[in-house]
């Protein structure tokens, strides 16, 4: 699992997408707080604030990550290396995991380097433009901010689990690309087109799906005119349970998947 885990870092060092994501996020944290200090000014309630807004910006993460996921565990199949990987002695387990687990890697870094960048271009902003920065919120920023990274690190990881397993069952990229499409888009029409529906089930099925919890702990939930958060245990309980039990099911579903079918080149 080691020799594999490196062999993949070393690849994925070079791989184009993995770069071109990573100067597309710092692009993006580098033109949001450029463009939102420009409209509202560079002064900050406190140093923290700006994790705290990136927070609310984070929904576009949804939108590239999944596609990326799909690609990196299609790529095996399409190239014949996951018979030769497992042929060395790895078991099909052991390199699906493993594909998880550097998947998350790549997400953490992904996360981070978002945050980051938009916390420090705001801060260094507020400096050289000598706007004032408070402090009398930092604790209050740090913590909703800290809060947000943690369950966006779980959703997408839910994504990931779910659009993985697509990949290991479909094979090929280019309709896994399409079904991973599907999905993610599906979870933002579940969430803007079931909000008002009169029908319980697809009521229930809307306020289940991913895209609406994550719309709620980003501030951007809107219902009756009114933007709707997480408040309360049980709404947290179950913001974290929804995505917990997609990454069991879907990583449980992949791999016995990844068992049973011959693995063709």
């Amino acid at each position: 699992m080691r020799n594999f885990l490196q062999a993949e870092i070393y690849f994925l060092r070079k791989d184009a997408a993995f770069k071109s994501i990573t100067v597309l996020f710092a692009l993006a944290s580098l033109g949001l707080a450029v463009f939102l200090g420009s409209k509202g000014g560079y002064a900050l309630d406190s140093p923290a604030q700006p994790m705290r807004i990136a927070s609310s910006f984070s929904l576009f993460l949804y939108l590239v990550i999944p596609m990326f996921a799909c690609f990196f565990i299609t790529e095996g199949f399409e190239h014949g290396s996951v018979q030769n990987i497992i042929a060395s002695g790895l078991s099909r387990a052991g390199y699906f995991l493993g594909k998880y687990l550097l998947g998350m890697l790549v997400i953490l870094w992904w996360l981070l380097e978002f945050y980051g960048g938009f916390l420090i271009v705001s801060l260094s902003a507020a400096l050289i433009t000598g706007s004032p920065v408070g402090h009398e919120t930092t604790i209050e920023d740090l913590t909703a901010s800290m809060r947000v990274f943690g369950l966006n690190l779980l959703y997408l990881a839910a994504y990931s689990a779910v659009v993985m397993m697509l990949g290991v069952m479909i094979r090929k990229a280019a309709s896994a690309i399409v079904a991973t499409f599907f999905f993610v888009f599906g979870n933002f029409l579940l969430t803007g087109y079931l909000q008002g529906t009169s029908s319980a089930f697809l009521r229930l099925l809307s306020d289940h799906a991913l895209m609406t919890q994550i719309m709620k702990f980003s501030g951007m939930y809107v219902e009756h005119s009114k933007v709707i958060l997480l408040s309360g245990t049980s709404d947290y309980v179950r913001a974290v349970l929804i995505p917990a039990i997609i990454i069991i099911v879907s990583l449980t579903a992949a791999l016995l998947s990844l068992e049973k079918r011959d693995i063709h080149i």
